[in-house]
């Protein structure tokens, strides 16, 4: 059984300027300091100059709070792996850094933590209440289908399931042997603890337009999507954990 102790917060640095630094400041802003144990901001060989500019202005922020700066050894999105092995807290809780969402969820998905450590706290963009801004009707309309698709096809009553904001054990996310380097990555990231039996809550949040940076996620990902949700829906359970050996 999981005991919440404090939450490494992860995100990656590529594109974002002022969006990443805007990042930082709200975390280190609206969070219990005693509730991260760090935050961790992942580079790679495509970040650039702009991005490395900001990086430093975040390595002379004065904060109690450890802020990891570190490249990523591992392929595209797999980079989420490099800060899953890095994160010293007893849970782990992946965000973008382009503000498309709104992080003031963040400290209530850290007191559901606190009160349910061995479940998985997820944002929604679809429940009631919620507002896409700047989507694009085909896009929402894409990505609703594929919310009720796999509803029925993992037989869970969760209303968002491809988008990776989530509070979990970093325990989980330790023993889970992740596949894909592209975005499914993070589908990877939501479908594998449902197949290991894990329970979810979901809250509200709204979407917003990309403030900063590039994303180079498309609607095109939908059908690689599919593919990887077909694949870990039918695949052994004992496939989805690493070897005992191999975690860190």
């Amino acid at each position: 059984m999981s005991e919440f102790k404090n939450v490494s917060i992860m995100t990656g640095a590529v594109t974002e300027t002022y969006t990443l630094r805007q990042t930082v400041d709200t975390l280190l802003e609206i969070c219990n300091h005693k509730d991260l144990a760090e935050i961790i901001l992942c580079y790679s060989d495509r970040t650039t100059p702009e991005c490395f500019k900001v990086l430093d202005e975040i390595k002379k922020i004065k904060t109690d709070v450890s802020i990891v700066i570190m490249k990523q050894t591992r392929p595209g999105m797999a980079c989420v792996n490099d800060t899953i092995d890095a994160a010293t807290g007893s849970h782990s809780l992946l965000i973008a850094s382009d503000m498309a969402l709104d992080l003031s969820i963040i400290p209530q998905m850290i007191e559901r933590a606190k009160k349910e450590p061995d479940v998985i706290h997820s944002a929604s963009r679809w429940m009631k209440g919620c507002k896409f801004y700047d989507y694009g009707t085909l896009k929402r309309f894409l990505n609703f289908c594929a919310q009720k698709f796999l509803a029925v096809l993992y037989m869970r009553n969760l209303t968002d399931f491809t988008i990776p904001v989530q509070i979990a054990p970093s325990e989980l996310y330790k023993s889970i042997k992740f596949e894909e380097t592209g975005f499914p990555f993070l589908l990877e990231m939501v479908l594998k603890p449902i197949r290991l039996g894990y329970k979810f809550t979901e809250l509200p949040t709204n979407c917003y337009p990309r403030k900063d940076g590039k994303s180079s996620n498309s609607a095109k990902q939908i059908f690689s999507y599919l593919k990887v949700a077909l694949h870990i829906r039918f695949m052994p359970k004992k496939d989805i954990l690493l070897p005992e050996e191999n975690r860190k």
